[in-house]
């Protein structure tokens, strides 16, 4: 064994303290440098494995392409694979949702169908049903029987009058879970039905195509590919669905790739910081033993090569220990947050299959060696300055070396009375660049943790659902456009028959636990700058008690609630500037307004631009107060009853409140429960790893302060055993290293937690024009600032007990004799 690694190993025996902390360290970074790109790369692979089993495999689907465009788009050289869907209509059923659909066998095996047994339907009356489809029906029948169906065809931009036809079943498709439930089936139909029923101009096909790529691709190569062929035949954006999940799942995406070497590069910047900071401070009480070797032959190189050894023989313990944790974890994560959501949606459950069976590889020998090197760098970078600082060490310096930092030149200010304050402040003052170390170590990870922990504080889930809706319940008529079986359905019919009427809001208002109702008011209105794209908008009239609200939301302009009562004068909701953006404040629109069956001119100014809640717009993007609205229609135009309730559940009430919507026939019902439950499993499963990563974070920084604090007592041992000697009391030096370790608290605290909060804003502002989580209010993370303070001075004040009861192990002569 060369010497320089028999120094090594010795002097990692004898100074086990400081070494076992430097293992600690280095084990969390290594095990946050596998857990997370394991987690990151997991998860996509389970994504991707769900994707796959699921989603459609075409790339993309052009709508509304007539029959000579699909011959056209067919022969073009980029479209390597492409499949034809047609919606023909829908049965006509009052307790589930028949489609009825041409689609050939190519579009068949780009959705992923399989028929259970049969033929795909090749005359005009054959059919391909289900069980599902046939006890929505009330009939029997297997393949060859005959079945009547009532039906509806989507022509003349709307559903035309039932009609009822006797069809062959040629084949059966498999009904799934969330077919049951929901009760939504498909049927397939012929093509010669849909050209039978639909005239040949009306008859649009769904376009399904892969198109060609080369090795290497990724997702934005075959993107511009499909929005290069849309723009050739005139295919616009709204009818192009590009397949981003499938295209992702199959080709190179990076999208993901900065994200996971971001998170790891902050791991890195703080096991450098928290390592190089342990060693540096424990160098000052080896410079004599760095001294003596090279007194007796050392060369700067071996004192380099003793430091490195050392802290790459610590890693070589630590790293493999970090690896095995890290390998448990990963699967025990994945577990945690897919079972946690796991009921919530199709993907999600999907994921816990695959996670669960063991379909998909969870542990990649690349990510092993990954974290490894980076961990090896991480400590070899850690080292590079004290490594320096040994080889710099003077013989004779080293001699005279007592064990504290190194005198300038004395100017120190003297005191004739002594107390702890002035001990502890001149112990820190001899050892500014070992506190400024300690005390940058812990802020970098704590303005971190403040920033997290501000955009989570506002990722609440029961302000998005108060977002998405105003009251606890949310009741509606029934809407639908271009029905002929039920024009009553018609926006025009239902204002002249609203069941939204005064009648029900009392019915409404009497039930136990309602505090008011809240009517929004609704009118359809089209011409000016809606002509060419969506064709109609609504003005949303809102009632006065959100008058303040609406004041709050404004960002551009200003209009008062009694100005908007006038009718003349609108709110325009940001949101609308998506598909107009060259709408502005001042501009005065010249629209058409639809009230039943009446439709007359009206001039509206745009007096205000505002950022408001899906809840309170209900999508409608003309917001006016409800009297002004009412002025402008003669009709009954209430669009929504929002129902107060003194509690966010009450489940006697939603119960009276369903029975009420069931009862009418006309009615829907939305409720803030099922919205908050939503977001609740959204956000938690986020808030659960985030906080995860910056404990572990946290903890790396945390090995730093209690070094330092262990260190400064020990190479001081000789110092204190010598004021002790004279008359410091047991109690006086407890509470002298607690004044030291209050200093590094309070230090860290005010900048991690000061810079923290300052950094926190710009990144929720970032959030909220983004829309992550849906966030739009700013909350002060006052939890996690109060979490922080109580655990560094928990920490700090056990780390004070733990110290003096280890110095008192030592007696009075032994401490005095320290170092000699």
């Amino acid at each position: 064994m060369k010497m320089t690694t028999r120094v090594a190993y010795c002097n990692m025996r004898h100074y086990k303290s400081k070494n076992i902390l430097i293992g600690i360290a280095i084990i969390l970074t290594t095990l946050l440098l596998f857990v997370i790109p394991s987690i990151g790369k997991d998860m996509v692979e389970v994504n991707f494995a769900v994707i796959n089993k699921i989603y459609p495999t075409w790339h993309a689907l052009y709508r509304n392409v007539d029959e000579s465009t699909v011959m056209k788009l067919a022969a073009h050289h980029d479209v390597k694979t492409y499949g034809l869907r047609s919606d023909a209509g829908y049965m006509n059923l009052e307790d589930a949702t028949v489609s009825m659909m041409y689609m050939d066998r190519t579009g068949m095996e780009l959705y992923k169908v399989k028929l259970k047994e049969g033929q795909l339907p090749q005359k005009e009356n054959d059919i391909v049903v289900s069980k599902g489809i046939l006890e929505a029906l009330g009939q029997n029948g297997k393949i060859g029987d005959t079945i009547t169906v009532p039906y509806q065809i989507l022509k003349d931009d709307g559903l035309d009058y039932t009609k009822e036809k006797d069809f062959r079943i040629c084949g059966f498709l498999a009904d799934n879970e969330s077919s049951k439930e929901q009760k939504q089936y498909t049927s397939l139909v012929s093509e010669a039905f849909l050209k039978a029923e639909i005239p040949v101009e009306q008859v649009k096909y769904r376009f399904l195509l892969q198109v060609n790529g080369q090795k290497g691709n990724t997702t934005a190569d075959y993107t511009e590919t499909i929005q290069n062929i849309a723009r050739q035949f005139g295919i616009s954006e709204d009818d192009m669905n590009i397949n981003k999940e499938y295209l992702a799942a199959n080709y190179v995406d990076p999208a993901t790739i900065p994200v996971i070497v971001g998170i790891m590069l902050i791991v890195v910047l703080a096991g450098i910081i928290t390592i190089y900071s342990v060693y540096y401070v424990s160098m000052n009480q080896r410079v004599r033993e760095f001294g003596k070797l090279k007194a007796i032959g050392a060369t700067k190189r071996q004192l380099r090569q003793i430091v490195l050894r050392e802290g790459m023989g610590v890693a070589l313990f630590a790293i493999p220990i970090g690896l095995l944790i890290g390998t448990v974890a990963v699967k025990v994560v994945l577990l945690q947050f897919v079972e946690h959501a796991k009921d919530s949606n199709v993907l999600i459950t999907e994921a816990y299959k695959v996670v669960a069976k063991g379909e998909v590889q969870l542990y990649y020998w690349w990510i092993y060696l990954l974290a490894i090197a980076v961990t090896l760098c991480t400590v070899y970078l850690s080292l590079m300055k004290p490594m320096r600082m040994a080889a710099k060490v003077s013989e004779i310096e080293a001699m005279r070396y007592q064990g504290g930092s190194k005198r300038q030149k004395s100017s120190r200010k003297g005191y004739q009375f002594l107390n702890i304050g002035r001990l502890t402040k001149r112990n820190l003052a001899e050892n500014k660049k070992k506190s400024t170390i300690t005390i940058v170590s812990m802020v970098v990870t704590g303005i971190f943790v403040m920033m997290v922990a501000t955009v989570l504080s506002c990722a609440n889930p029961m302000e998005s659902a108060k977002s998405s809706i105003v009251g606890q319940y949310e009741i509606s008529p029934i809407v639908e456009s271009g029905n002929k079986e039920h024009p009553e359905y018609e926006w025009a019919e239902v204002q002249k028959n609203n069941p939204l009427n005064e009648g029900l809001k009392q019915q409404i208002e009497e039930l136990d636990g309602v505090e008011r109702v809240d009517v929004f008011t609704a009118l359809k209105v089209s011409g000016g700058p809606f002509e060419e794209k969506i064709g109609t908008e609504f003005i949303n009239g809102v009632p006065e008690e959100y008058a303040e609200e609406l004041k709050k939301g404004i960002t551009e302009g200003n209009v008062t609630y009694e100005e908007l009562k006038s009718g003349d004068k609108v709110i325009l909701d940001r949101a609308l500037l998506h598909w107009y953006p060259d709408i502005k404040v001042g501009d005065k629109l010249k629209l058409n307004i639809h009230d039943g069956d009446n439709t007359f001119q009206k001039e509206i100014e745009v007096a205000a631009i505002g950022e408001y809640g899906t809840g309170l717009t209900n999508y409608n993007c003309l917001i006016m107060a409800k009297e002004g609205a009412e002025k402008l229609t003669i009709n009954n135009s209430s669009s929504y009853f929002q129902v107060i309730a003194d509690k966010d559940y009450d489940e006697a009430l939603e119960a009276s409140l369903q029975a009420i919507v069931d009862g009418s026939g006309r009615l829907q019902m939305r409720t803030w429960k099922n919205e908050y439950d939503t977001w609740e499993n959204a956000i938690q499963m986020t808030r659960g790893a985030c906080y995860a990563f910056i404990i572990i974070l946290a903890a790396i920084s945390i090995m730093n302060l209690i070094n330092t604090m262990i260190n400064s007592v020990h190479v001081r041992k000789k110092e204190l055993g010598m004021m002790q000697a004279i008359g410091m009391s047991d109690r006086q030096l407890m509470k002298m290293l607690q004044l030291e370790g209050i200093f590094y608290t309070v230090g860290t605290l005010i900048i991690s937690i000061g810079v923290g909060s300052l950094a926190g804003y710009p990144l929720f502002l970032y959030a909220k024009r983004t829309g992550m989580f849906d966030i739009s209010t700013y909350h002060y993370p006052v939890t996690a600032a109060i979490i922080i303070i109580l655990t560094l001075f928990v920490i700090q004040m056990l780390l004070a007990i733990f110290i003096a009861k280890s110095v008192r192990k030592d007696s009075l002569i032994e401490r005095i004799r320290f170092s000699e």
